[in-house]
């Protein structure tokens, strides 16, 4: 039976370092081999509430986008396969495309992923990512016009994040003919399939379409449902594990 990764996604500085490193660390021992992690941002278009609020605390209390490098670095210690940074386009632009990409290539960064980078209008962000060697992931969403995935196609990227739905994240997705008929359409060696996984059945209905099932508002959840961060993350994410 065809392997699927699953990737988990973590807000950089929620609920404050040492409780994103129990998580991290939980996560990692429960087998997850890829580890997304967000740099908290103002203003998200992608976001349902549950990681918007965790972005919110993070920023209030004090996370910083120069402190991206340190947790970095933590995931990379854990021994995660693949560890890949998320935000905005403003932020990228406030510190400069090339500089930003550069320091995610030197911290050892798999991929980026920038969702408001539109593929026509992208100042340049996946051209400066391919001459620097480090992979851009630009976004799919189900509701894609065949043109613009054909656009996607013709970029030819190794990898691809892939919306399963419309909207933010948060609520559970139902995995539907459409749903896989969708992720068929995409041309690339690797797919990142996410929004609204949070259980076995779904990321089972995955396996053999995508490269990894990615989990995010599920696991951010169970972050603010404990005191025990390592127990709440760890059960959490082996809900998701088929």
């Amino acid at each position: 039976m065809k392997h699927i990764s699953i990737m988990a996604h973590l807000v950089a500085g929620f609920p404050s370092r040492e409780g994103w490193q129990e998580a991290a660390r939980a996560l990692a021992d429960a087998g997850v081999e890829i580890l997304e992690i967000q740099i908290p941002f103002s203003d998200p278009t992608a976001d349902g509430p549950v990681i918007t609020e965790a972005s919110e605390q993070a920023l209030r209390s004090g996370f910083k986008v120069r402190d991206i490098g340190g947790y970095i670095a933590d995931g990379l210690k854990l021994g995660f396969q693949e560890v890949h940074v998320m935000t905005y386009a403003n932020i990228v632009h406030r510190w400069g495309i090339e500089a930003y990409l550069k320091f995610m290539k030197d911290a050892g960064v798999t991929g980026v992923i920038v969702p408001d980078f539109p593929l026509e209008d992208d100042d340049g962000f996946y051209r400066t990512a391919a001459d620097i060697g480090i992979d851009a992931l630009p976004v799919a969403v189900s509701n894609m016009a065949e043109h613009r995935l054909g656009l996607l196609g013709a970029m030819g990227p190794k990898r691809v994040y892939a919306a399963l739905r419309q909207g933010v994240t948060g609520r559970a997705t139902d995995i539907t003919a459409e749903s896989l008929a969708f992720l068929s359409r995409i041309s690339c060696r690797y797919i990142y399939a996410g929004f609204g996984i949070c259980r076995s059945s779904q990321v089972e209905s995955l396996r053999g379409h995508v490269h990894a099932a990615v989990i995010g508002s599920h696991i951010t959840r169970a972050l603010t449902e404990g005191d025990d961060i390592y127990r709440e993350v760890r059960g959490a994410i082996e809900q998701c594990i088929p």
